[in-house]
């Protein structure tokens, strides 16, 4: 940001070398040479500030859009946990689970349940060819 500042000077003062530098190679009058160098210098110098002033505001208006898109981040981070926390109930207590649902009844807590294979027991077949 620092060259920023100086901007005007700088591009005022290197176009006024430049205009100087190319009327010389042209042949022009001192006297010549010297207006034009002054008018370059004083036009590219308010050019500077124009540019200087849009570079700001760019940078203003980026940073502002940061900054608000971070709140809002934050906000839906919020909004989040505070759904989850009312529509989840993530606790585990094999109590109230009994006491809810009656298994007698073949009652389920879900529509689908997970069932784990029923295995009675274990055959196993040994070969007599050995």
């Amino acid at each position: 940001m620092e060259y920023i500042q100086k901007l005007p000077f700088i591009s005022g003062a290197s176009m006024a070398i430049t205009i100087g530098v190319i009327n010389k190679c042209i042949g022009a009058e001192t006297k010549t040479i010297y207006i034009r160098m002054s008018v370059g210098l004083v036009i590219f110098f308010i050019l500077g500030l124009y540019i200087r002033e849009f570079i700001y505001k760019l940078y203003d208006d980026i940073k502002r859009k940061e900054e608000e898109q971070k709140i809002r981040e934050e906000q839906e981070v919020k909004n989040i946990s505070k759904d989850s926390k009312n529509k989840v109930d993530y606790r585990v207590d094999d109590s109230s689970l009994e006491t809810e649902v009656d298994i007698s009844k073949d009652e389920k807590l879900y529509e689908e349940e997970f069932t784990p294979l029923s295995v009675n027991s274990i055959k196993l077949n040994k070969d007599s060819s050995k």
